[in-house]
């Protein structure tokens, strides 16, 4: 069955928003999880101001959480154990910051309306192919959660989506400087991880722990090579006769993306020119003697294009580092104190 109990809005929920509500689920809501809490005895686990944190509704929404993120673990072992820890302290965490933004809310007398509500749950409704709200209530029913809790919870998201805008994303503003700056370094990330390359290339094979005289002979060897091929010698034949690779042929290796060579030589193929030849290169297999045959740059759609797509990704990034700061000085300010 579809997990109905979903985000209000997909649209709307940015990354920021969607990790400070993580450890809220909204699929299923499974009856196991409710004998679970029944079965524990309960604990504070954290203070936040004069507010607390229990055991049971860390550990419901650990081992929900859990169900996803740790499915392929096995739980018995010491790292499965270490990973449901660590998964623990996280849903903690994500639950001190839920409990500080509506204490905030409350400082700022900021509430969910009920005409929010309603549309809330009109976009859960045609978000989930469903006719009507009452069908929605029925869905809910059926995977074991009562309407007053799927209610609840859905008013707590919502509040926490205003609280970011008012606090957060209001704030956030990207300037036309701020994208060129960022088309210009996403114009070289692109280049460089899709440039094609077609090399000719000469090892000269020798290990890092070989003697400095072994090292310096070899080295020698390479510089010949380079020599040879500066001074217009046919590089297949350069090949044959100083590879020690156990690759000999011409050294081709036809149109490749750059991420494919060797690591010692992606960045200096992107600074050749067709026909130029550079060496010694020294890597972790020996020396390489390179000649470049052909070089196509990757397809840059123009800056007026993807402006506004950069934009919102530039924001959304932004977004999320004032968001993390934003949460680290209201628990500054909080009185917090973690009992795990």
């Amino acid at each position: 069955m579809t997990n109905y109990a979903m985000t209000c809005a997909k649209s709307s929920l940015s990354s920021p928003v969607a990790r400070l509500l993580r450890s809220l689920t909204l699929g299923s809501v499974l009856l196991g999880s409710t004998a679970i809490a029944s079965n524990v005895l309960d604990r504070v686990l954290a203070v936040v101001n004069d507010e607390i944190v229990l055991d049971t509704e860390v550990l419901q929404a650990t081992e929900m959480e859990a169900r996803q993120a740790l499915a392929n673990v096995d739980r018995d072992s010491a790292e499965g154990q270490r990973r449901y820890d660590e998964l623990r302290r996280r849903v903690l965490d994500s639950q001190i910051e839920k409990v500080l933004i509506a204490q905030y809310a409350r400082e700022q007398k900021v509430y969910v309306t009920e005409d929010e509500m309603r549309s809330a749950i009109k976009d859960v409704v045609k978000n989930n192919n469903l006719n009507d709200e009452s069908q929605l209530r029925e869905a809910l029913k059926a995977q074991g959660m009562a309407w007053d809790a799927y209610s609840s919870m859905l008013r707590q998201q919502l509040l926490q989506l205003k609280v970011v805008n008012t606090a957060v994303r209001s704030r956030v503003t990207v300037g036309d400087d701020e994208v060129r700056a960022y088309y210009a370094q996403t114009v070289r990330q692109v280049a460089g991880d899709q440039l094609q390359v077609h090399i000719q290339q000469i090892l000269i094979p020798v290990s890092k722990t070989a003697p400095a005289t072994t090292i310096a002979e070899k080295r020698a060897k390479a510089a010949k090579a380079v020599e040879g091929a500066r001074a217009g010698q046919d590089f297949a034949s350069l090949c044959q006769k100083f590879c020690e690779d156990g690759a000999k042929g011409d050294g081709d290796s036809g149109l490749i993306s750059r991420s494919e060579l060797p690591v010692e030589l992606r960045e200096v193929v992107t600074t050749m020119d067709p026909s130029d030849v550079r060496g010694p290169i020294r890597g972790d297999r020996g020396f390489y003697v390179v000649r470049l045959v052909e070089k196509k740059d990757a397809e840059v759609r123009p800056f007026e294009e993807v402006k506004e797509t950069l934009r919102r990704q530039l924001y959304e990034q932004q977004v999320e580092k004032a968001v993390t700061a934003w949460l680290k000085e209201l628990r500054r300010k909080a009185h917090v104190d973690v009992r795990l």
